[in-house]
C-alpha cells in the first residue's frame, strides 16, 4: 500500500492521544491531531494497527505483500498495559510493544494516508460526461504518436477513443490491441474477423451482430458474469451504404434519468426487489433482470451463457455509477410472476423505469455517429459507453476483440493519478 506523501506535509503535530475501549478493554487508540491547521480525530483499532505493521516480520517489501495469514490477528493485536503504546508528539511517530513481544513503529501521517476513510468524490469530477453538444467528436490519437499515458487518459475520461493510421488488416489490429491491454477471451474467441456474409475463414454465430440490420444502443456481454471491459472494432471493408457506428455515454444518460425521474433511477439501481409475501411471514424472493446468449435449440443448445442478479445501473458505496448493463435484446425470460399484487407492482415499476432509460439512451442528442474506415480502430469502455450500428447494404467486414478492463486500469492507474485525485486511489 502506497504512502500518500502529500498528506504527510499537512500533519503538523499530535495534540493528544488515549486508549479506548470499543469491543474489549483498550482495543483502540484515539488520536487528536492537526491537519492543514485544522484539528481532527482518528480512532485506530489496535487490530488494524497490527495488521498494518510494516516491519520485515510482517511485510514483504519486495513483493508488496503482507505475511500474516490472519488466523491469530486479533490475539496478537493486544497490549499488556497502557505504557506499551507511546506516541511522540514532536515527530508524530508511534511505537507499540505487543503482547507477543513484537515491536511496531508507525508514522501518524502514514497511518492517515493509508487508512483514513475517503470522503465522497463525485464521478463527474474525474471523468467527462458527454452528449452530442459537449463532445463534438470521438477523441482520436494517431498511431505514430500513440502512448499508453495519452490513450489511458482519453479512454478513462471519455469512455471511447479512436486510434488512427493503423494498417487496415486484422493482424495489425490484433497486434495493436495486445500491445496496449491483454485480451479478454470468451467463447467468441480472442480475436474475430466477421462480416454479414461469413466464409469458411470467418465465424458465424447466431447473433444480430453478424447481420446487416440496425442494432440499437447496448453494452456487450450482459450474459457474462464477468462482463467484457473494453470493446474494439476495426472496419476492414465498409458497407456500400450505412453501417455507421453510434456511441452513447450511458453514465450521462443515467444522470439525466436520475435528475428527471429519481424513483425510476433507484429502481434500476436496486439489485434486490421483494417479489411476494404471505400472510404469516414475509418471504423475500429477489429478482434482477437476467440476460442470456443461446445457440441452437433449447434444450440441447450448444452454447447457453446466463447472467443473473446484476442491476442495470451499478453504483459504489458513494452512489457513483460504476457500470451500466443495458441490452434489451439479450434479456432472458423475466421470471417475476407470482400471486402477489406488490410483486406485480414492482414488475410494472421496473418496466416503466427501463423504458424511460431506453428512451434517453436512444435520444439522438445523446449520441455521436462515426463512419468507421480502414485504418481507424475504436476502443469503447463497455462498462460505460453504449454502441450501436445503423442498417447497411452491401458487404461489410469487421475485426475486433474484447480487452480486459481490470488489466487496463492496472496499467493506466499510475497515469491517472494526477486527474483522479483520491477517486481511483481507493
Amino acid at each position: 500500500m502506497c504512502v500518500r506523501k502529500e498528506m504527510l506535509a499537512f500533519i503538523t503535530r499530535v495534540a493528544s492521544w488515549n486508549l479506548k475501549t470499543i469491543r474489549s478493554k483498550n482495543d483502540a487508540l484515539e488520536v487528536i491531531y492537526f491537519e492543514a491547521g485544522k484539528q481532527s480525530k482518528l480512532i485506530m483499532p489496535l487490530v488494524w494497527l497490527r495488521d498494518h505493521c510494516s516491519s520485515t516480520k510482517h511485510y514483504h517489501f519486495k513483493t508488496n505483500q503482507r505475511k500474516s495469514n490472519c488466523t491469530d490477528l486479533t490475539n496478537l493485536a493486544k497490549i499488556k498495559n497502557e505504557n506499551d503504546v507511546r506516541v511522540n508528539r514532536e515527530d508524530s511517530s508511534m511505537v507499540i510493544d505487543w503482547i507477543d513481544g513484537h515491536r511496531s513503529f508507525y508514522e501518524i501521517g502514514d497511518i492517515i494516508g493509508k487508512g483514513k476513510k475517503k470522503k465522497e468524490v463525485a464521478i463527474e469530477r474525474v471523468i467527462d460526461l458527454w452528449d452530442s453538444k459537449t463532445l463534438k467528436e470521438v477523441p482520436r490519437i494517431s498511431k505514430s504518436n500513440l502512448s499508453l499515458p495519452e490513450f489511458s487518459v482519453k479512454l478513462f475520461k471519455y469512455g471511447v477513443v479512436i486510434i488512427d493510421d493503423v494498417e487496415g488488416t486484422a493482424e495489425a489490429t490484433e497486434q495493436l490491441c495486445k500491445s496496449l491491454v491483454p485480451v479478454h477471451d470468451t467463447f467468441f474467441g480472442q480475436f474475430w474477423v466477421f462480416s454479414n456474409s461469413a466464409s469458411e475463414d470467418e465465424p458465424a454465430y447466431e447473433d444480430t451482430a453478424y447481420g446487416n440490420e440496425e442494432i440499437g444502443p447496448h453494452t456487450d456481454g450482459t450474459y457474462f458474469n464477468q462482463t467484457p471491459g473494453i470493446q474494439v472494432f476495426h472496419c476492414l471493408t465498409p458497407a456500400k451504404t450505412g453501417g455507421d457506428t453510434v456511441v452513447v455515454d450511458s453514465f450521462h444518460c443515467a444522470k439525466l434519468l436520475k435528475n428527471e425521474f429519481p424513483e425510476d433511477y433507484e429502481t434500476l439501481c436496486n439489485t434486490k426487489v421483494c417479489l411476494f409475501s404471505c400472510l404469516t411471514e414475509q418471504i423475500k424472493n429477489y429478482f434482477q433482470i437476467p440476460h442470456h446468449y443461446l445457440e441452437g435449440e433449447v434444450p440441447g443448445s450448444s452454447i447457453h451463457s446466463l447472467s443473473l442478479e446484476k442491476p442495470v445501473i451499478e453504483t459504489d458505496s458513494f452512489g457513483n455509477i460504476t457500470q451500466i448493463r443495458f441490452n434489451p435484446y439479450d434479456r432472458a425470460p423475466f421470471a417475476c410472476l407470482s400471486s402477489s399484487e406488490s410483486s406485480a407492482s414492482d414488475t410494472i415499476k421496473f418496466y416503466e423505469a427501463y423504458e424511460k432509460f431506453a428512451k434517453i439512451c436512444h435520444d439522438p442528442e445523446n449520441a455521436l455517429t462515426i463512419s468507421l474506415k480502414p485504418g481507424s480502430v475504436i476502443f469503447i469502455d463497455n462498462f460505460r459507453v453504449l454502441h450501436s450500428r445503423t442498417a447497411f447494404q452491401g458487404y461489410r467486414q469487421m475485426c475486433g476483440c474484447y480487452l480486459s478492463r481490470d488489466n487496463f486500469m492496472a496499467k493506466a492507474r499510475p497515469f491517472l493519478r494526477q486527474i483522479t485525485s483520491t477517486f481511483y486511489e481507493w
